[in-house]
């Protein structure tokens, strides 16, 4: 079943677990690869690498692996057996603890990299003047364009913040503003793909917002995009994937 679903080269994100078989919170996700197939439940995986160091896992300890394939985000658990050296490539040995399973939790590859962002908060006061314009029942002329006055009034409040952690489905940011679960905003995201500037405009809802215990002031803030559109979600994947081959091949070089 698993030599149907997993290919060679696909992408693997590996998080550490516990003695009891759950995640560990404060573990830090490393990026892999899908290498080669063992015998039995063994499989072979590239030996994570962070900032040109290889990070080797721990021998007997178990991980859970996230495997991103064609035919979607799959996890299952497993323990390290062996890391070794093959020519210049350190790989890993790793038997297969649990079978595969089709999850929704993730649904993109994710990447840990700054990038500066802007965002604003969305008010109920401004979802119900939307609302309002959107019906289109104005009681005098003049009602349009005043509606219209007051929603552009709360484009000019923008705050700058950096995101931290981002996909093709939501991102982490740090910020200075205090949000709430619930809330929604909308971001300013500028990236290039191929020497072509994009900027896209993304409502997104808040997951999570925690004061951060290293930064006085900084709140990180866990967001999900909300109604994106297909095309720019596309071309933020597309991004995204151009960035982490260009951090790996970083890697490779120092």
């Amino acid at each position: 079943m698993f030599r149907e679903i997993v290919s060679i080269g696909d992408k693997i994100e590996i998080k550490q677990l516990d003695q009891k078989g759950e995640l560990i919170k404060s573990s830090k996700t490393y990026v892999s690869q899908m290498i080669d197939f063992s015998e039995d439940k063994k499989i072979i995986i590239a030996t994570p690498i962070k900032n040109g160091l290889i990070i080797p896992l721990e021998k007997w300890v178990n991980y859970r692996l996230y495997f991103y394939t064609i035919k979607g985000l799959f996890q299952c658990d497993c323990v390290m057996l062996q890391t070794y050296r093959e020519g210049k490539n350190v790989l890993s040995l790793v038997d297969l603890t649990t079978e595969p399973e089709k999850i929704q939790r993730r649904q993109y590859y994710r990447l840990e990299y700054v990038h500066e962002i802007e965002y604003r908060l969305i008010t109920e006061e401004e979802v119900a003047l939307e609302e309002k314009l959107l019906l289109g029942k104005f009681t005098h002329p003049d009602e349009k364009a005043t509606l219209r006055r007051k929603i552009a009034e709360f484009n000019k409040e923008w705050h700058h913040a950096a995101i931290t952690d981002l996909s093709g489905g939501g991102c982490r940011f740090n910020s200075e503003l205090k949000l709430k679960s619930g809330d929604k905003v909308r971001i300013r995201l500028d990236f290039v793909i191929k020497n072509e500037l994009k900027k896209l405009d993304i409502i997104a809802d808040i997951i999570a917002s925690n004061k951060m215990i290293d930064r006085s002031g900084i709140y990180e803030n866990r967001a999900e995009f909300y109604n994106i559109m297909p095309k720019d979600r596309e071309d933020l994947i597309k991004y995204i994937f151009e960035q982490e081959r260009r951090l790996r091949k970083n890697d490779k070089t120092i």
